[in-house]
Formats: C-alpha cells, structure tokens, sequence
C-alpha cells in the first residue's frame, strides 16, 4: 500500500473490457501479468529473476517491491521512486542534511505504520498540488533503530532542518498527537520554506 504514495504510476487494464488496449500492450498468452515502463518503453525482465518471485518470495508483495526498485530504481534501495528518501543508517541521515539546505525528515517506530502511512500520503498530495518533481526541500524518513537511537526526536515526529540544524518551534504550532495529511500539510506549511505551495492548493481537497 505505501507504493500507492511513490513516484510510479500504477494502472490496470482488463483485457476482457478493453480489448483494443489489451492487444496493443498485453500479449494474449501471457494474462494475467505485470508489465513495467520506463521511458515509455517496456523493461525486459531477465528470466531468473521471475524465478526469485516464484521460489524466494512465493507471491508475497515484497517481491514486487523487490522487482520494481531493481529494474526501475537508480540504486540500492531505489530513492527516486518515492518521494520521501529512506535513510537507514546515521551515515545516510548526515548526509542527506548536508546535501539539502532544506530538509524535512519524519521519524517512525516502524516502517508502514500508521503516522508513516499518513506521512507518505501528505507528501505525495503536496507533490501532485504544485505539478513539481522538486519542492525545494529534501524529504526523507526514518524508522531504523540505529538512528532512531541517536537522534534527539522522539517518533513518531517531522522534524524540519535548516543547513543542518534543526528548525525552532519559536512561534510555529507543534504536530498535533492525531496525525491526518492535512495536519502534516498544515505542519510543513507553517514554516513557509515551501513558499510556492498555494494555500488554495491544498486547503480543502486534502
């Protein structure tokens, strides 16, 4: 599910419905099936690799992710496809801060939880409202224990920094302990370093 607030696009087509679509993108022999585009064009899949779909994740979701972030993700735990970066270990989290004046970072007990879950989703609707792959801040998220532990937050909390320091509260209105987007949103709003985000933009529709 936390897929669905990534930066791929999903669709489906039923080939039983929409037959011209089918025979234009969808072999006949080959239904039902997955089939993923990059560029517009389709990714060949080497055949070993279906059988680690088959024999190591035996259907499980997580070989979906697996298959997606190797063929369409540019390293290791394919960053550019989703919106907020993970960063799994202190190495990364400094890095990140050092590499983006601006920078937001959610802190997580554990991956897909709820306030996760929630998280994801205000930061894909920002994205889709202002119709840029770039909001002028990094956004990133944690919930390896590791940093957990050596970070002065306590999860779950969004954290915004400024050239590596954290960003005061001074006159600024804390998260609410009910998460919902459109708290998030109002959150990261607040602090006005995502100037360009029309408030008609995501008032109302979040």
């Amino acid at each position: 599910r936390e897929w669905k607030w990534s930066r791929i696009h999903f669709g489906r087509i039923d080939v039983d419905k929409d037959r011209d679509m089918s025979k234009r993108w969808v072999e006949s022999n080959m239904v039902p099936t997955n089939v993923m585009y990059k560029f517009g064009r389709p990714v060949e899949v080497k055949p070993k690799d279906f059988e680690v779909i088959r024999d190591k994740y035996q259907g499980n979701p997580d070989g979906q992710k697996w298959m997606l972030t190797k063929y369409m993700g540019e390293d290791a735990q394919g960053s550019n496809l989703h919106y907020a970066t993970v960063l799994p270990s202190m190495k990364k989290h400094s890095k990140f801060l050092k590499n983006n004046q601006v920078a937001i970072i959610g802190y997580f007990k554990k991956e897909g939880d709820r306030e996760h879950k929630v998280y994801l989703e205000a930061i894909w609707k920002l994205f889709q409202h202002v119709d840029k792959d770039d909001i002028g801040a990094g956004i990133g998220s944690v919930f390896a224990q590791s940093v957990l532990k050596q970070v002065s937050t306590k999860p779950p909390s969004i954290v915004l920094y400024l050239d590596g320091k954290v960003m005061p509260l001074d006159g600024y209105k804390a998260m609410v302990e009910r998460w919902t987007v459109q708290a998030v949103v109002d959150f990261i709003k607040q602090y006005n370093v995502l100037s360009f985000i029309e408030s008609e933009h995501v008032s109302g529709e979040l």
